[in-house]
């Protein structure tokens, strides 16, 4: 996949609708290219602006035609959008793209659309019931009995026992998200935990907005009730973070996890 490619499917990406084997090697583009990750990131923020202003009203066709063109007036006006370079109308296209499919998409959306939804809602209560309501689970917390759940799961990985900023592994456990075995790992600073649900990669599209990228992957965010959720994907795993604190704290726990975990 070539930047040509991904300037043209970028709107499906940003909005979550791209088939997995697509996805897969967008994301692998994105790994190699920051130029087109940067400009990932731009429309993603873009697209998140677009959500939040049309979100807040009730879905009207002719207001929402109205409100996307006002933001996109907005955008186009800054010098680092209009551009009379090639590449830089081809993102703009990119991101007319993604203000269609959101108003296609708008009347049904949800804070995160899409299969993966699933398993962000039953991640959030996953870490609701047992970390913060600290609910009757069995957790491990021996280093044996951690592996030999890492090697149950199929996880090749080492998971590591210490992470960026302070944080160590607790202890956990085996659950299910959407009905998928996740490994449920709980980290801590000594004052605050967070969720860290792992299962190999088999072909899931991740969902939910561009938050930021750490360590070449993309991080996207998503809230359920109280719970604030991030995911990345590796070449191997992909990762769910939960906690309980402000939205912008999911995303740098993922950020942290994502730097502490390799491909």
């Amino acid at each position: 996949m070539n930047c040509s490619d991904i300037h043209e499917l970028a709107p499906l990406y940003v909005c979550g609708e791209l088939d997995a084997a697509h996805a897969a090697d967008f994301d692998v583009h994105l790994k190699q290219c920051p130029s087109c990750l940067h400009e990932i990131e731009a429309q993603s923020r873009l697209d998140a602006r677009l959500r939040q202003a049309l979100l807040a009203e009730d879905v009207d066709v002719v207001r929402v035609n109205r409100r996307i063109r006002e933001r996109m007036a907005q955008e186009t006006v800054e010098p680092s959008v209009v551009s009379v370079e090639p590449r830089g109308n081809r993102w703009l296209k990119a991101a007319l793209g993604i203000a269609a499919a959101f108003v296609l998409a708008v009347a049904g959306y949800f804070s995160f659309p899409g299969r993966f939804a699933r398993v962000y809602a039953d991640a959030a209560q996953d870490h609701q019931m047992e970390v913060v309501d600290h609910g009757p689970r069995h957790w491990t917390t021996d280093p044996t009995e951690l592996a030999a759940l890492e090697q149950r799961l199929g996880i090749s990985l080492q998971v590591p026992e210490e992470l960026a900023g302070g944080y160590h592994l607790e202890h956990g456990k085996i659950c299910r998200l959407d009905g998928q075995l996740y490994l449920h790992l709980v980290y801590t600073d000594g004052t605050s935990e967070f969720s860290l649900f792992l299962r190999p990669r088999d072909g899931e599209r991740l969902t939910g907005r561009i938050s930021g990228a750490s360590n070449g992957r993309l991080l996207r965010a998503s809230d359920s009730g109280n719970e604030h959720l991030a995911a990345f994907a590796t070449s191997q795993l992909i990762a769910v973070i939960a906690v309980d604190k402000p939205g912008g704290e999911s995303v740098e726990c993922a950020r942290v996890a994502s730097s502490s975990i390799g491909d």
